[in-house]
C-alpha cells in the first residue's frame, strides 16, 4: 500500500514534476534550434546560422549543447568564402515583382493594430495588379520577426511589403534577407533592395523648402510652440544648410497667437519704445506700432485653429505682401477644415490631398475620423506602385493619391509629399507638383 502523502508535500511535488517537465520540454526545443544550425551549416546558409547561434548564445545551454554550440561559432570565426555565391546573402537592387511572382504581405491582423491591418490589407486587394494573388502572414502572431521570418521564407518570396509597425520594420532590416522589401514605416536608413512608401511629415518639409526656395524667401519669420517644435527644427536644419546667408527668426506663440506674432514682427518692441519715450519725455505720444519691414515670408507650424489667426494679424500691421505658409503639426478632421475655410486669408497651405478632396465630397472607403480612409489609400497606393517602374528611377514625380504627391528623390527613396493649396475666399486650389506660387 502506497504511504499517503500530506496535502504540502503532495503540492511540492506536483510542482517539482511541472518544473522538470517545463525544463525537458525547454531542452528539447534548443535541441531542434541546434540542429536547424547544424543543418543551415551543412547547407552552407552562412547568414541562417548566424542567426541560430545568436538565438542559442542568449539561452541557458546545457553542457552537452554546449560543445556543439562551440564548433559552430568556431565555424563561423573560421569561414571564408571561397566565391560569392557561397557567401553570405548580397544585396541586390530593388526590383518589382512580376505577374507570376510570390509576394508576401506582413500585416497586424490582430491585436491593437488589427483595423490598420485590414484597412491596409482591403486597399491592397482593391488595387492589386497581378493575377496572382499575395499571400498574407499575420504579422502580430509572432513575438520576433526572426520567427516570422522563419515562416515567411518556408514561402520562397521573391518580394514582401511589410512590415507596418516602425520596431518590427526596424528588427525586420536587421534580417538582411536580401529580398526586396516595400516597407510601409519610414526608416532612418534603407539598404539597397528596400523601399518604403509612408506619410511623414518629416519628409513634407522637402515640398516647403521647395515652395519657399522657389519663391525665393530669404527673410523668414517662423511661427511655432514649444511643445511641437520638432518640425521647426528640422526645417531650420534643413533650411539654413541649403542657404546660410538667409535671415531665419523663430518666434513662440505658447502666450497667444497675437503675442507670438507681435513678437515675431518687433511690434512688441516698437511698443517698448513708445512707453520708453514717453517716460522720458513725461508727456503722452500719438503712436502706431512699427512691424519689421524686411520679412519675405511667415511659416506657421500649428495647428488649423492657430494658424488661421496669423495672415489677419500680418494685414493689420501692413504686411500685405508677406507670404503665409502653414504646415500643420497636426491635420484636422473634414468637418473642422470644411467650417474654417471662409475664414482663411491669402495663406499657402501644405496638406495631404485627403484633407481637402474628403472636405468636397464623401469618397467611398473614406473615413478621416478613424484614418481608416487614409490607410486604405495607403494601402491602394502601394499595390499600384508595385507594378509602376517609376518608382525603380531617381528624383522623379511618380503619382498623384489621396496621401500625397509620391515622388522620388535624388537618393532613390520615395517621399508622399503634401499639395500646396491657396486658401482664400472659401478656395482649396492645388499646386501641382513642381509648380510654385510665381509660376
Amino acid at each position: 500500500m502506497l504511504p499517503i502523502l500530506p496535502a504540502a508535500s503532495l503540492a511540492a511535488s506536483q510542482e517539482e514534476m511541472s518544473a522538470d517537465l517545463r525544463k525537458q520540454i525547454e531542452q528539447i526545443d534548443q535541441e531542434i534550434l541546434l540542429l536547424r544550425a547544424e543543418l543551415a551549416q551543412s547547407n552552407g546558409d552562412i547568414e541562417t546560422l548566424r542567426r541560430y547561434l545568436n538565438q542559442l548564445e542568449q539561452m541557458t545551454l546545457p553542457d552537452r549543447f554546449l560543445v556543439r554550440v562551440q564548433a559552430l561559432q568556431e565555424f563561423i570565426r573560421d569561414y571564408r568564402p571561397s566565391s560569392p555565391e557561397q557567401g553570405e546573402i548580397l544585396e541586390s537592387g530593388f526590383s518589382l515583382p512580376q505577374g507570376d511572382s510570390t509576394v508576401v504581405v506582413l500585416l497586424p491582423l490582430t491585436g491593437d493594430y488589427a483595423v490598420a491591418g485590414e484597412a491596409i490589407l482591403s486597399g491592397l486587394k482593391s488595387r492589386w495588379p497581378f493575377h496572382k494573388d499575395f499571400i498574407v502572414v499575420d504579422s502580430a502572431l509572432y513575438p520576433t520577426m526572426f520567427e516570422l521570418w522563419e515562416l515567411v521564407k518556408l514561402y520562397s518570396p521573391e518580394f514582401v511589403i511589410g512590415p507596418l509597425n516602425k520596431e518590427n520594420a526596424l528588427a525586420w532590416q536587421q534580417l538582411n534577407t536580401g529580398i526586396s522589401t516595400l516597407y510601409l514605416n519610414q526608416l532612418p536608413a534603407f539598404n539597397v533592395n528596400e523601399k518604403a512608401i509612408a506619410p511623414s511629415k518629416f519628409d513634407g518639409l522637402t515640398r516647403l523648402t521647395q515652395f519657399a526656395d522657389n519663391n525665393a524667401l530669404r527673410h523668414l519669420l517662423v511661427l511655432t510652440s514649444e511643445k511641437d517644435n520638432a518640425l521647426q527644427l528640422q526645417f531650420q536644419q534643413a533650411w539654413l544648410a541649403q542657404n546660410p546667408f538667409a535671415h531665419y527668426d523663430v518666434s513662440t506663440v505658447d502666450p497667444g497667437v497675437d503675442q507670438g506674432v507681435k513678437q515675431g514682427l518687433g511690434v512688441s518692441a516698437s511698443y517698448d519704445r513708445k512707453a520708453w519715450l514717453q517716460r522720458t519725455l513725461q508727456t503722452e505720444l500719438e503712436f502706431e506700432p512699427r512691424a519689421r519691414q524686411d520679412l519675405d515670408g511667415v511659416i506657421t507650424f500649428l495647428d488649423m485653429d492657430e494658424a488661421v489667426q496669423v495672415k489677419p494679424l500680418l494685414n493689420f500691421y501692413h504686411l500685405f505682401d508677406v507670404y503665409h505658409l502653414w504646415y500643420p503639426v497636426s491635420y484636422p478632421d473634414k468637418e473642422a477644415f470644411q467650417a474654417n475655410l471662409p475664414f482663411w486669408q491669402q495663406t499657402y497651405a501644405f496638406l495631404p490631398p485627403y484633407i481637402v478632396e474628403s472636405s468636397r465630397e464623401d469618397a467611398d472607403n473614406f473615413d478621416s475620423s478613424q484614418q481608416v480612409g487614409l490607410l486604405y489609400a495607403l494601402g491602394s497606393l502601394v499595390a499600384e506602385s508595385v507594378n509602376n517602374p517609376l518608382i525603380l528611377q531617381k528624383d522623379r514625380y511618380v503619382q498623384h493619391s489621396l496621401i500625397g504627391e509620391l515622388v522620388n528623390d535624388s537618393q532613390g527613396q520615395l517621399q508622399l509629399l503634401p499639395n500646396v493649396y491657396w486658401m482664400d475666399d472659401n478656395q482649396s486650389q492645388a499646386f501641382s507638383y513642381g509648380e510654385t506660387a510665381a509660376e
